[in-house]
């Protein structure tokens, strides 16, 4: 009896390895967020979907952000004021994706700077004045 539950124990432990191989997840052809995916849930109807929207485009700032302060700047800066919220920098991404249907199908992480630079360019600062003697 030892010996037909030992056999018993290892047909099934050889069913689950087989199943869990077979119904593992495949990778995903595309991991990103396309404009035009980014457009929809911006202007949805479900509150998770706008969130998820204006978090898309809180992260991509917060990534600039970050790579400004390692010294790592992007090619193409924004420099949002103090007074803007993420809710009208995501309303002027929005606006921008709307204007330009090219980004439809490319990832919005790269139009995302585009719109806030037409918005808010970094200005450089004003030179210095010399002190005369």
């Amino acid at each position: 009896m030892k010996e037909y539950a030992h056999k018993w124990r290892l047909w099934v432990a050889a069913l689950l390895l087989c199943g869990g191989l077979l119904g593992a997840p495949q990778p995903a052809a595309a991991m990103y967020v396309a404009g035009g995916d980014l457009v929809k849930n911006c202007l949805s109807e479900r509150k998770q979907d706008v969130y998820a929207c204006v978090h898309y485009v809180a992260g991509v700032i917060d990534y600039h952000t970050v790579m400004q302060a390692v010294g790592t700047a992007p090619t193409l800066a924004f420099c949002l004021p103090a007074n803007v919220g993420i809710t009208e920098a995501a309303f002027v991404v929005l606006t921008y994706l709307r204007a330009h249907p090219q980004h439809d199908a490319f990832v919005a992480a790269m139009a995302v700077p585009l719109a806030l630079n037409k918005v808010y360019p970094c200005r450089k600062p004003a030179p210095k004045a010399s002190k005369k003697k």
